[in-house]
């Protein structure tokens, strides 16, 4: 069933990239040459698949007579992901402010505070468990509201931030099952976090073909802003927060360097300067000289050199892959 899931989300995402277009909903691919315009929110085909995914497994679970012990968690966590996709859409169609989106990516974090479904308790290594049944709650809102903003403004460019989510997800797989943190938590196995993350990589594999550079969609804030969801999820669950923390610096950092140099949330649409100049006959980018142009981990990348879109991509995930070995080391090195 596993290696069908692939297939399926590239089956979703080829049929949502044709409702688009035939609905007009279009966004020209501002660093190729002018004329090229490609299905806005190609993330939903992402979501679809993946959903599908999921209750095909809940369904063959109980086909078999041996219904999946944590049901209850895998539909909670799904529902919180379409509700991020959701508000990711709405802001492919009809636009939020910087603030708002901030704000509605946090809900998720605030129904499962409610939910209970979390162990408030976090792993630093060095200090070791730390029980925080008063801030951890508090912090869950921050945590999703942080990872889906900060997959969100890595989103620059196509195959980005799916190929992000990726490497981060199977960082996390590995570093869970290295260091069996859930297992002290949910009956001597690994938890939710395990399928959750799996069918996430394998639906990513299905469809990182239909946006990896030159790419034939864009994901749209419905397909980054679910993905965040995921990797919050994934680590609460998985109980590797400082984990997925280290690991997902990069973007985490970039994010923040933005937010700095900006000096407030601002939405992309309404910045006066683009961090990057793109030459769109050559399909590549510098970084823009002048003093108010927004800093980001692309811009820094192409200080020295105009870079290729297709290098800047590569670069990105070499940094990402380069700071997950990091975390999974020190996984490794603290491990039971």
């Amino acid at each position: 069933m596993l290696a069908l899931i692939p297939l399926i989300t590239y089956t979703t995402t080829i049929v949502v990239e044709k409702i688009e277009s035939r609905a007009g909903l279009l966004g020209e691919d501002m660093h190729k040459k002018p004329g090229r315009f490609l299905p806005k929110s190609g993330g939903v085909g992402f979501l679809l698949g993946w959903s599908l995914s999921i209750l095909m497994f809940v369904l063959l679970s109980r086909m078999n007579g041996t219904p999946f012990i944590y049901e209850k968690e895998i539909f909670l966590g799904l529902a919180l992901v379409l509700f991020s996709g959701a508000v990711g859409l709405y802001d492919d169609i009809r636009r939020l402010g910087g603030i708002q989106k901030v704000l509605l990516t946090a809900i998720p974090g605030i129904a499962l505070a409610l939910s209970g479904e979390f162990v408030p308790i976090i792993y630093i290594p060095t200090l070791g468990f730390l029980k925080m049944t008063i801030v951890y709650p508090i912090a869950l809102p921050i945590i999703f509201a942080v990872a889906s903003n900060a997959i969100n403004m890595s989103d620059t460019f196509t195959g980005i931030a799916p190929g992000i989510t990726a490497i981060l997800s199977i960082a996390m797989l590995l570093t869970i099952y290295i260091t069996k943190f859930p297992s002290l938590f949910y009956g001597n196995d690994l938890g939710p976090s395990i399928i959750f993350l799996i069918t996430a990589v394998l639906s990513l594999i299905g469809y990182l073909p239909r946006n990896f550079h030159p790419g034939k969609t864009f994901n749209g804030d419905a397909g980054s802003l679910a993905w965040g969801a995921i990797l919050a999820l994934g680590a609460i669950w998985g109980k590797v927060e400082f984990f997925l923390v280290l690991a997902a610096m990069p973007i985490i950092t970039n994010g923040f360097i933005i937010l700095a140099s900006i000096k407030g949330i601002i939405e992309h649409h309404s910045l006066k300067e683009r961090p990057t100049i793109p030459n769109r006959e050559n399909n590549t980018l510098r970084a823009n000289p002048k003093k108010n142009a927004p800093i980001t981990l692309v811009h820094m990348l192409t200080l020295k050199e105009e870079l290729c879109e297709r290098e800047v991509v590569i670069t990105v995930y070499l940094l990402v892959i380069f700071t997950s070995i990091l975390s999974i080391t020190i996984a490794l090195l603290f491990r039971f």
